[in-house]
Parts: C-alpha cells; sequence; structure tokens
C-alpha cells in the first residue's frame, strides 16, 4: 500500500475501502455457526489453523483488494466484544466490531509507533471507541507477547477500572472460544498476571507467559507507577489530569530501556471531558515532538504541528438527519467502513443550529465540545470556562503561525537617561516568557514586551496598567509569576507587558514602575501583598498607584473596605457578587466587544491581542488555575471602568441631558436649558 504523506504520513493512503467484509472473516464465521473452526480438536489442521490466526494477530493481514489491517486490527475485529448496534434488531447489544476506517487509521499509526519508536498524543470526540481499542491493545499484548506489561493509567480510577473491564472480557472470550487461553494469577479486577503455579518437587515456580494488564490511578500519586516497566502505557482522559506533564515525565521511564523507546505511550482525551487540567494536555497535543509524539500537520496552518485529532466527522453512525442536505437520511459510514464526512458534517452542523436556538447558550457550546470537527473545538472547556471560545482558539492559532502579526513585537530594557527620563533600548537577545503553563525547568526571569510605544508627551490617563505582584523573592516550587500589562484607553487595547519572576522581587517593582513612569500610566493592582506599595512608596513613586476604586461600592453593597491603594480581588459569598467574580465579567464583556477594523470586517477587542502566553491562560482560566496575566489584565479594565465612571460623574448636569438621545430631539432643545435652570 502506498502512503499520502501529505494527508497522514503514517497512515496507508486508501481512496476508498472495499471487501471490507473479508477483514473479519473470522468473526463472520463464528456468528454463523458459534465456532470460529469447524475443526477436529488436536489434528494437524485444527493446529495449523490457529497457527495461521496467531500470524494474522500478529503480522496483520490482507484482504482481495490489497488492502492491509494490521495485526491489532485484525484482532480488534474478530476476537474482541463491544457494545454496538445491531441494525437487525435496531437495538444496542454486544457484538464483534464493524470495520471503520477510523480504525484502520488507528491502529497503523499504532504499529508505526512500535516500529519506529514514537508514541501518540491524539485529542478526541465522544464515543469513537477509543476505550475499546485500548483495552484490544491490552488484551493482544497479554495475548502474544510473553512478558509484556501493559499499564493503563488513569487520574479518575473509574476510566482506568472500565478500559481493564474490557481487556478482561476479552480475554475472557478467547479462554472460552480459542486456543489462546491463558491462565491468570492474580486474576484482579485491576490486575492481572498470565501465570500458574507449578510443583517441582516441593519448589513452587511460577510459569506461564507472565505478561500482565495492570490498570493504575495516578489521582493521589503521580509517580504510582515509577520502578514498573511497560510495552504499552495508555493515558486515558487525559484532559480531566490536573497536570498531564508531571504524569508523563514520571512515567515515561516505564516504556524506555536507558535512552531507547522499549514500548509505545498513547495519551488521548476525549473533547468533552476537559477539565482544569487541559492546559497541560495541550501543552504536549501542541508540542508533540517534545514529547516525542506523532506530529501531524495543522491543516489551518500549515507551519504547525500537533498531535493526532480524530474529527467527529469521521466513523459516525446512523442517518444524517439535516433536512437541507442533499445527504439526509442517508448514513454516515458505509456498508464497508467509509465514513461519509460531508453527511455527518450537515448532520452536526444541523445540532449546533438546534442547539443554538435555545435559551441556554451552554447548550450549543456542549454539542461543539460533545462533536469537535477541529481540533480547537475540542480543547473548548465544557465544564468550568470563563472566558474560552472558538474564536479565541482561533485567533491564537493564526497568531502563533503568522509571523506578521508578531511584527510589532520587541523586547526592550527600560533605563533613566541623564535628564532622569524613562527610555526604552532594544534587546532581542532577552527571553520573554512565551509558555504557558510554563515549566518547572524554564527560565523564570522575564522581560518588558512592547506592541505599541507610548504617544510622545501622553496625558494623563490614556495609559492605564493592572498589576499582580509578589513578593517573596525566590521562590522555585511555584509556578506564580508577577504580570504587569499596559493598556491603552483611546485605541483599547494592550500595548505592553512584563510577566517574569526576578530573584528579588524588589527587580520586578522597579521594572513595574519603570513602565508606569515610561507610558504616563497609574497602575491598579491586587493589594493583598504589601511589597509592592511600599517599594513606589521609598521610591517617591506612591503617585503612580491607584487608590481604591470607588466602583466597588457598586460591586458590593454596603461595601465598607477601605485599604487606600489597590484592591483585593475575593469572591463573593453566599451567593453575592464580589470583586473578582464582577471583575471576570467585565473583562468577558471587553474581549468580545466588537472593534472597528481595517478591513471593514467585524472584530472583537480580543483580536487586538498579541501576547501568546496570554490568550493561553485566557483560554485556561478557571477557579482554581494560576493565571497571573488574566489577573493583571483583569485590573486594566477595571480601571478603565472606573476612570469612565469618574468622567460621568464629574460632568455637569446639562452635559449628561444633551447625551441622551432622548433629549436631543429638536421639539425638546428650545425647553431644557430652562428646565436645568429651574
Amino acid at each position: 500500500m502506498e502512503y499520502n504523506k501529505e494527508i497522514n504520513p503514517y497512515i496507508p493512503y486508501v481512496e476508498s475501502f472495499s471487501n471490507s467484509s473479508e477483514f473479519k472473516y473470522l468473526a463472520n464465521a463464528f456468528n454463523e455457526t458459534g465456532f470460529y473452526t469447524q475443526l477436529q480438536e488436536g489434528t494437524q489442521a485444527y493446529i495449523d489453523f490457529w497457527k495461521d490466526v496467531k500470524d494474522k494477530c500478529i503480522y496483520g493481514f490482507t484482504n482481495s483488494k490489497n488492502i492491509k489491517v494490521t495485526g491489532h486490527h485484525f484482532f480488534y475485529l474478530n476476537f474482541c466484544r463491544i457494545s454496538g448496534y445491531d441494525k437487525s434488531t435496531g437495538k444496542k447489544t454486544e457484538m464483534f466490531p464493524n470495520f471503520v476506517d477510523l480504525d484502520f487509521e488507528y491502529f497503523h499509526m499504532i504499529e508505526y509507533c512500535e516500529k519506529n519508536q514514537k508514541c501518540l498524543i491524539a485529542l478526541k470526540g465522544r464515543r469513537q471507541g477509543w476505550s475499546y481499542k485500548a483495552a484490544a491493545i491490552c488484551a493482544w499484548e497479554f495475548t502474544f507477547f510473553p512478558g509484556s506489561n501493559s499499564i493503563i493509567g488513569t487520574f479518575l480510577s473509574s476510566f482506568g477500572l472500565e478500559t481493564m473491564r474490557m481487556s478482561i472480557e476479552n480475554l475472557n472470550w478467547l479462554n472460552e472460544n480459542t486456543e489462546f487461553r491463558k491462565q491468570r494469577n492474580p486474576d484482579l479486577k485491576d490486575n492481572i498476571i498470565a501465570r500458574y503455579q507449578y510443583d517441582a518437587g516441593g519448589i513452587k515456580i511460577w510459569k506461564g507467559y507472565k505478561s500482565s494488564v495492570r490498570a493504575i490511578s495516578f489521582k493521589d500519586n503521580p509517580t504510582a507507577a515509577v520502578g514498573k516497566s511497560a510495552s504499552k502505557l495508555i493515558l486515558d482522559e487525559a484532559g480531566v489530569f490536573p497536570n498531564i506533564t508531571d504524569t508523563y515525565s514520571f512515567t515515561e521511564p516505564l516504556i524506555k530501556a536507558g535512552s531507547i523507546f522499549s514500548g509505545v505511550a498513547i495519551v488521548f482525551g476525549s473533547s468533552s471531558d476537559m477539565d482544569t487540567g487541559s492546559k497541560y494536555f495541550y501543552e504536549m497535543f501542541t508540542n508533540p515532538s517534545k514529547y516525542n509524539m506523532l506530529e501531524f500537520q495543522d491543516e489551518e496552518n500549515p507551519k504547525l504541528r500537533v498531535g493526532y485529532f480524530s474529527s467527529a466527522s469521521k466513523g459516525r453512525e446512523g442517518l444524517c438527519m439535516n433536512k437541507t442536505s442533499k445527504w439526509y437520511r442517508l448514513p454516515m459510514i458505509d456498508e464497508d467502513g467509509n465514513s461519509n464526512e460531508e453527511a455527518a458534517i450537515d448532520d452536526i452542523m444541523h445540532l449546533r443550529e438546534l442547539a443554538k436556538g435555545g435559551l441556554d447558550f451552554k447548550a450549543h457550546h456542549g454539542v461543539i465540545t460533545q462533536f469537535p470537527l477541529t481540533w480547537r473545538e475540542g480543547f473548548l472547556r465544557d465544564k468550568s470556562a470563563v472566558f474560552s471560545s472558538i474564536e479565541m482558539l482561533e485567533w491564537l492559532g493564526k497568531l502563533e503561525t503568522t509571523p506578521s502579526l508578531r511584527e510589532d513585537k520587541k523586547k526592550i530594557e527600560l533605563y533613566f537617561d541623564d535628564d532622569g527620563n524613562v527610555k526604552a533600548k532594544l534587546k532581542p537577545d532577552l527571553e520573554d516568557i512565551i509558555n504557558f503553563p510554563l515549566g518547572k525547568e524554564e527560565n523564570k526571569r522575564g522581560c518588558v514586551v512592547t506592541w505599541v510605544d507610548p504617544i510622545e508627551n501622553s496625558p494623563y490617563g490614556r495609559y492605564i496598567a493592572g498589576c499582580d505582584p509578589y513578593d517573596q523573592d525566590k521562590a522555585d516550587s511555584t509556578d506564580s509569576l508577577g504580570s504587569f500589562f499596559v493598556y491603552d484607553r483611546l485605541a483599547n487595547q494592550v500595548v505592553a507587558e512584563f510577566t517574569g519572576r526576578p530573584e528579588r522581587a524588589d527587580d520586578f517593582y522597579e521594572i513595574c514602575r519603570r513602565l508606569c513612569i515610561y507610558y504616563n500610566a497609574k497602575c491598579l493592582y491586587e493589594n493583598q501583598l504589601k511589597g509592592l506599595k511600599g517599594y513606589f512608596e521609598m521610591k517617591n513613586s506612591l503617585h503612580y498607584l491607584c487608590e481604591q476604586p470607588q466602583i466597588i461600592k457598586d460591586i458590593v453593597k454596603d461595601s465598607r473596605v477601605s485599604r487606600g491603594y489597590g484592591i483585593h480581588m475575593n469572591r463573593g459569598a453566599g451567593g453575592a457578587t464580589g470583586i473578582k467574580d464582577q471583575c471576570e465579567l467585565y473583562l468577558r464583556q471587553w474581549l468580545y466587544d466588537e472593534r472597528d477594523s481595517n478591513d471593514g470586517q467585524p472584530t472583537m477587542n480580543l483580536h487586538s491581542i498579541r501576547s501568546i502566553p496570554l490568550l493561553k491562560e485566557l483560554i485556561a482560566y478557571d477557579r482554581e488555575t494560576n493565571t497571573d496575566r488574566v489577573i493583571a489584565l483583569m485590573l486594566c479594565i477595571l480601571q478603565s471602568k472606573e476612570m469612565h465612571k469618574l468622567h460621568i460623574n464629574s460632568m455637569r448636569p446639562q452635559t449628561l441631558l444633551e447625551m441622551d438621545p432622548f433629549f436631543s430631539k429638536s421639539y425638546f432643545k428650545k425647553n431644557i436649558h430652562n428646565k436645568i435652570r429651574h
């Protein structure tokens, strides 16, 4: 078979599958007779039959159209049982899997990994049978490879035990219906070994294949598998892991002999199960080569390499139900297992439109996360997302792969000239922090980044700043950074950033102070920590810090909090709205407000953001994740609201009336001044 390296370099290219029933000729025979063979047990023909079947299970099988399935795929089709839809009865039942092009891709990628010392990371939609296929891989290893060890690793034990159950049921089927039966000791729901005890003159010796399958939960211990070895390491529901990168770093040695990969890791997650750990899964998925994973060209951005994405348009069962589509009531998979992706996309888009028409916007969001058509849709957070959206993911992808959008970015160093003015010096060799989440070994120093220089003699109020500071000089154990943003109120965009953690907190404060002077910007800061105010006071720069905003009295009714400078980002209690809750709302409104664009196309404020790590933080943001940049931006937006409120409050009543469209009517203008005087 030939490969189309532009489409998928790891999977043989097949334009259209035919005669697919031949791939499961043994399953078909069993369905007809209740036996895989009717040859007499113990005869040479019987022995040869099972030897031939074993060879096909290991090396693969080629049908009459010269299309080859891998050994594990052949095993899956003929010896594994799944819950599936029986067309003859119209009900779900236990059955052999049908051949589907989606599975053809999966098993060929696994075979490529086995032969080339690579691993696989994948993002998928719901109900694509990946747990069944993972269970089949484990049963296959257990059955045909003595001494092999398969580990099913999950964060929540329920996921791993379910896949383990499927694997054991496959092995039970083999024991009852084939010559591949194996004794097991122990034979537990989370740990099985192919062995039995042999009494040799009073000495008990373990005999058998000694292959094993084990389910391990990493919820309370990311090092739970340390010290073991594995030929197959399966990490399921990767988006649920609080930190899949840490778990993988601990478990990767299981599949290595020194620097050589002796086993294969399969890391995958479902789009609708994205949780607080999805940012780490995203990090692995968008940097596959860093983790020795197969990499694929992103369809939207050819310069970007990502993991394997299994679109919901592949392997979709049933009939297309979009009445406006030419595929209406046509199968989305044909009899030979070819996916009709056009029909599936029409069907999914129909579901999205139906959900969009409801009162609950989460319903539309839920359909997208259940059935993603792009990997960016797959990383939308269904449970705790605050800012994440398709638009934001698409903009992030565009920023990462379009150099022209990053041309305005400058790395600078701020210094005082002889006249005491703050000036900027280009420093292209400095390292700004571009990754989120930040790796433990990565440089946390950071540097100042600007996208727009301040206008000359900038007036007070045009630029404002927000800061999420820190106090501890050195903290190797935390991923918390200090973050400072400068926001242009007139242009309505972020113009500068410093995010980092210099070894001395004073160094961070000084950079913030110089940015304030450089842009003539007052800074609203998170005042839970006292170091920033103390430093500015010592430097006679207290006038660059914002006093406690008056707007908090609108947010927190009957608030008696008075801290002088800055703001404390508290949560509301007992259902009441807190400052942080309201800041989230303000920021979300700002992100998705439309703005003018040069080409006349509608854009949102989020499209003005040029900071890639800020976008990553916004996508990952929830009530638990440490997102310093998001807090700093929130404070910019809050201060902008505060200054607008102060401006309105300072206006004369006459001016306010004239701003109201009602009073601008011609019939009213002649009387307006008299009404105000009286």
